[in-house]
């Protein structure tokens, strides 16, 4: 028997083959393969658009794992396969033999599609059978989803998607979510076939003006079932020309509803050829679309809870803010400075360490006020608040409003040297800073007095006594001119006569 005999016998069989003389490249098909992809017969065009997908990692096989390849390496081929035309794919199970006819050896592989029956066991191709197999797989679905943390919402979406396309035999699974008052609509997680083409980036911020028939059935039914895009009505012109672009023959989608009010849709197609919905399948995508509203649902409250303890936290931030910083200055209350001081006394009694203050006064600040009003005082007052916090570069150190025209530094880890020098920095970047005052006997420029008080460990004082010694030290910079620093020091014991 000639090649071409055996061909002409092999493509009459009323089974699904595919066969080839072993070590010839091309391959041919029986009839009742191509039939299966709405073929009448077999053409070239059609043998030529015919490609091999591995089902689960969508990778074309070519090469040496091309079906042909291992049917001929390994004499016996049996493997998942998705067969893809332009129009459409199907899924097969694939077996192979070699049979010879006249000294010639044929490599022969039976493709058993998967919607077939009699592949499928009796049991599980009844309606009977299949929803509990869907029941099933429902159930595993579920188990992951209950409880998903947000961060893997996505991913597990995009595997119900997956699973629910595999089991039905379906081209394109797709998840739309709705914005703006339903008016946009954003393919948001997308699952096709193996050698379908993808649509998820093209059908984004997608106007539902432009789908007005899909739009309608969708918010007023919950339901869009096309099973032949070519028969869709007059009204729904854009929908068809956008179907047909994705070259989908028929659609189904469901709506989902949250809490808030619908959340979007899912949907699926095949392309190639029309099918007809039955009820069970849109039961099934219906109850996919409930668990998926389940489970987004749980993420919308949790992001929400999630929101509303990040507004309760910044409010309180606030709140706090507002108890312990200066209206009108921007750095530390009196009541952030009073605590603060408490709490740096401890720190430096157990640390054994030194802490200074610095009281400083606005020299002739009434004055000021009365020359050049009330705003202009407030300007002042900014100015000085700025020029200290710039001038105390120290990690712990605490500038703070202690009233009116009076500031107040808190320096831990200070001894009274270099508290004086740090007091001397500020006196003369509030001098350099040359704060116009028309009164000043300093170059008619703004100035500040300062005074320093130390608590050293080995001595510790109350924060009222350390404030009182600033104070006093204070008093005598201004009574001595101001403009300059003091610092406190213990008064020394009168000299007394011994003889008397």
């Amino acid at each position: 028997m000639e090649p071409n005999e055996g061909i002409k016998l092999l493509r009459q069989l009323p089974t699904c083959l595919l066969f080839k003389p072993i070590g010839d490249p091309e391959f041919d098909v029986s009839t009742a393969f191509a039939r299966q992809f709405g073929e009448i017969a077999v053409t070239n065009a059609f043998l030529q658009s015919l490609r091999f997908y591995d089902p689960i990692t969508k990778e074309e096989l070519t090469g040496s794992q091309h079906p042909f390849s291992i049917a001929e390496e390994t004499l016996h081929l049996c493997q998942w396969v998705r067969i893809q035309t332009r129009e459409q794919g199907i899924q097969f199970f694939l077996e192979s033999s070699v049979v010879t006819f006249n000294d010639v050896s044929w490599v022969v592989i039976n493709a058993k599609a998967v919607q077939n029956n009699l592949f499928i066991p009796p049991e599980e191709s009844s309606p009977v059978g299949k929803h509990i197999a869907f029941n099933g797989l429902l159930a595993t679905l579920s188990s992951q989803l209950i409880n998903a943390a947000n961060d893997k919402v996505d991913d597990l979406i995009d595997g119900v998607l997956g699973a629910f396309g595999e089991f039905c035999d379906l081209d394109r699974c797709y998840l739309f979510k709705f914005y703006d008052n339903a008016q946009f609509a954003t393919n948001t997680h997308e699952w096709v076939a193996a050698g379908v083409l993808p649509y998820k980036d093209d059908l984004q911020a997608l106007p539902m003006d432009t789908m007005p028939y899909l739009d309608r059935k969708l918010k007023q039914e919950g339901l869009f079932k096309v099973n032949n895009v070519a028969y869709l009505p007059t009204e729904a012109k854009g929908e068809r020309e956008e179907f047909e672009r994705e070259r989908i023959c028929s659609i189904l989608c469901v709506s989902i509803e949250l809490d808030n009010g619908i959340f979007g849709f899912i949907g699926c197609d095949i392309t190639g050829i029309p099918y007809t919905w039955r009820d069970h399948d849109i039961k099934y995508l219906q109850r996919i679309a409930q668990m998926l509203a389940n489970t987004l649902q749980n993420a919308h409250n949790e992001r929400a809870l999630h929101d509303a303890q990040q507004q309760l936290i910044n409010a309180n931030s606030k709140l706090a803010k507002l108890a312990n910083i200066d209206g009108l200055t921007g750095i530390a209350n009196r009541r952030l400075f009073d605590n603060t001081l408490q709490a740096d006394i401890d720190k430096s009694l157990t640390s054994n360490t030194p802490l200074s203050l610095l009281l400083i006064d606005v020299d002739n600040f009434k004055a000021y006020n009365d020359y050049y009003g009330h705003v202009a005082g407030d300007s002042a007052l900014i100015q000085v608040a700025e020029i200290l916090k710039k001038t105390c570069v120290g990690n712990d150190d605490v500038v703070a409003r202690y009233g009116g025209e009076e500031f107040v530094v808190i320096l831990p880890y200070t001894d009274t040297d270099t508290a004086i020098q740090v007091a001397e920095r500020i006196r003369k970047s509030i001098e350099q800073a040359a704060i116009p005052f028309e009164l000043s006997s300093y170059g008619k420029r703004l100035t500040i007095s300062l005074g320093v008080s130390t608590m050293l460990h080995c001595h510790p004082i109350s924060p009222n006594e350390l404030i009182e010694r600033a104070d006093t030290a204070l008093y005598l910079a201004k009574s001595l001119g101001r403009n300059r620093v003091d610092v406190w020091e213990p008064a020394k014991p009168l000299e007394t006569d011994v003889n008397t």
